[in-house]
């Protein structure tokens, strides 16, 4: 069980109401070991970091973190009922409801997965796993926009699924080929649930990770809390804090 889930209550950080409106950042429910929900509240790295910052930031602010499934997360942000996507890669052109990146105290190493004697480790991504079938998270962008591009062009075949479980059960069961994963994420859950029959290919991707705030929040509220936040982020990033979340996160 991760450790150090905290509740979103928690998460205002002392707040007194003072700002003219509640900050609400919403994160994936189901993306071990950053992001998760435990008892009701969001849980893990990247809610360990947001509450970390908050404690460091001037000025009164009332910010609430919810967990909920990644695609109603992007919803959210994209509808405008949520403030800021937390976790999200940089990924300008296919979300450009998001305005603002914050910094990325993380970089993940995306990789592909698929069963034994599929694919090849001197393969190119994407374009050498034509005619396959990929699971991918649902609203994930992991896999990047040449593999899309080729899924639109009936090139790859596309599965969905809500959780990275979900996904290395179907292609352990050969439900599907392949995979795109970030790869802690996925080596945690292979080797919690024992799932076998499964190769790590290649590596697809370094992806930094960050907070996507909205493009339609602006204002000078928007803008300090921002500026405020990015330096909070930074500050544990130079003092080690955010080294020390993410052992104590996986260790747990």
């Amino acid at each position: 069980m991760l450790r150090g889930f905290i509740y979103a209550t928690a998460l205002a950080c002392a707040t007194t109401s003072v700002s003219a409106e509640q900050i609400k950042l919403v994160q994936d429910e189901a993306y071990a070991p950053y992001m998760g929900l435990e008892n009701g509240q969001a849980s893990g790295i990247w809610a360990e970091f947001i509450a970390e910052a908050l404690t460091r930031v001037g000025g009164d602010y009332d910010v609430k973190v919810e967990a909920v499934p990644w695609s109603r997360a992007v919803n959210l942000v994209e509808t405008g009922q949520a403030h800021g996507l937390v976790g999200t890669y940089y990924r300008p052109e296919s979300r450009p409801w998001i305005g603002t990146y914050s910094t990325s105290p993380v970089t993940e190493k995306v990789s592909v997965y698929c069963r034994e004697g599929v694919a090849q480790s001197d393969w190119a991504y994407p374009a050498d796993f034509t005619g396959l079938t990929f699971g991918n998270n649902a609203g994930f962008g992991t896999p990047g926009q040449a593999f899309f591009d080729m899924v639109d062009a009936g090139a790859i075949t596309l599965q969905e699924a809500q959780t990275t479980e979900q996904n290395l059960k179907k292609l352990e069961k050969g439900r599907i080929d392949c995979y795109v994963q970030e790869q802690l994420a996925a080596e945690m859950v292979i080797n919690e649930k024992g799932i076998a029959g499964i190769v790590r290919v290649l590596d697809a991707s370094a992806e930094t990770a960050h907070i996507g705030f909205r493009a339609d929040w602006q204002g000078e509220e928007a803008q300090q809390f921002i500026a405020d936040f990015n330096a909070a982020l930074q500050s544990m990033m130079d003092d080690g804090t955010v080294a020390e979340i993410v052992s104590r996160t996986v260790g747990g």
